[in-house]
């Protein structure tokens, strides 16, 4: 099994769509991510979009815990 990794993310769309692009070409067979999709909240609806498409899975980063336990009002923008 070819697996992609990636880490630190952190809401960089067009970052992410050439590393999602690199490893279609690549033809790896699952895209893994180490966490840290999480940057400001401006941008994390498109980097979770692009992640499902390509079927991704992972764990959850230090940028991402405050999504799960009491984020701030501001990142629930």
């Amino acid at each position: 099994m070819r697996l992609g990794i990636l880490a630190d993310i952190h809401e960089d769309i067009e970052g992410l769509t050439r590393a999602l692009d690199q490893l279609r070409r690549e033809a790896v067979d699952r895209v893994v991510v180490l966490g840290d999709l999480f940057d400001t909240g401006e941008r994390v609806e498109a980097t979770v979009d692009l992640l499902a498409e390509a079927g991704a899975v992972g764990v959850w980063g230090n940028h991402d815990l405050g999504l799960c336990d009491g984020p701030s009002e501001r990142t629930l923008r």
